[in-house]
């Protein structure tokens, strides 16, 4: 990951990349087709997942787990192939996506991986053009997707995707507005919505875009606040919730395009590096240098004091990034 004033120029995953000291998802809400609508219903949600950026791990906790507490499962270990993990994802299935920054690969491991276990696909590859990633999102269809910072690319990988394989979409070129990509997010309508940490902006391309396509959607300017987005999430409501690293959660109504002023703007994080929210409208918090996972209100604003809290020595939290709930 880069160092800290490296991190300054990169946006959105690159919050996650840096040491414990320095910064580094993203779920839709549950509103049919968003891509991740499966994990965020609250009502039968088990566990929360965030990958571990240094100590090369993805743990998952009790979805209503608070304070000092152990996760249910962690996989690490020389066995799972982990590198410095810079963002994480769920399928459908519960499968979990790892993208390793240090090895410019993705591990997927079974629902239940627990421990130094294998994983059970790796994608990478010169075919795959797969670069340093520090955003990955799975959609309904059970298709990756994944952000290359260095390359200013988002690509797209076929359901069941393993080894070295090439993607079925790219989206890279001059017109994409594409600058140091990280976290990713699909609305109701399919439309990819991808944060930009070297322009401070967010842009959204409309679904099945491939090649160097403009974007139909771009959130950029003064009144939106936005300094360094990492990752992204909707709610139910359709609001998109923008995980800035160095601002907090930035909330901005459905619909939203140009230099649009936020509904709500939760600060008091250390370094937001994470971001989900379940049915109900509360918003989950991965604070990167603050080694925490925190839950806010639906309506919080401002300096708001959290619902709850996943924080201390026994949580094995080491520089989280993304969160995702199954």
């Amino acid at each position: 990951m880069r160092s800290l004033s490296l991190a300054a120029l990169v946006v959105i995953l690159a919050g996650c990349g840096g040491s414990s000291s320095s910064p580094v998802a993203l779920m839709p809400g549950a509103v049919a087709p968003d891509a991740q609508s499966f994990m965020l219903d609250a009502k039968t949600a088990v566990r929360i997942f965030t990958a571990n950026r240094d100590s090369g791990s993805v743990t998952a906790f009790k979805a209503t787990a608070s304070g000092n507490v152990a996760p249910l499962a962690t996989i690490a270990g020389s066995a799972t192939k982990l590198s410095d993990p810079d963002s994480m994802a769920l399928d459908s299935s519960g499968n979990i996506y790892a993208a390793n920054d240090g090895a410019t690969t993705v591990e997927v491991f079974a629902a239940n991986a627990n421990g130094n276990v294998k994983p059970k696909r790796t994608i990478g590859g010169s075919k795959s053009h797969l670069g340093p990633t520090e955003g990955l999102m799975v959609d309904a269809s059970g298709n990756l997707w994944a952000s290359d910072y260095a390359n200013d690319a988002v690509t797209e990988y076929a359901a069941g995707a393993h080894g070295n394989v090439a993607p079925i979409a790219t989206i890279s070129g001059s017109n994409t507005q594409l600058s140091i990509p990280t976290g990713m997010a699909i609305d109701s309508s399919g439309t990819v919505f991808v944060a930009n940490t070297g322009s401070a902006s967010v842009v959204g391309f409309a679904s099945g875009s491939n090649g160097n396509v403009a974007p139909t959607v771009s959130i950029a300017g003064s009144n939106t606040g936005i300094s360094r987005p990492f990752a992204l999430a909707f709610d139910t409501n359709g609001r998109l919730l923008v995980a800035d690293e160095n601002v907090g959660v930035i909330v901005f109504a459905k619909g939203a395009h140009g230099n649009a002023t936020p509904e709500a703007t939760i600060t008091g994080i250390s370094y937001a590096t994470g971001v989900v929210a379940d049915s109900k409208n509360h918003i989950y918090v991965a604070d990167f240098s603050g080694n925490s996972i925190k839950e806010f209100a639906s309506n919080a604003n401002g300096n708001a004091k959290p619902l709850r809290t996943i924080q201390g020595s026994s949580t094995g939290l080491n520089a989280p990034c993304f969160l995702a709930l199954h």
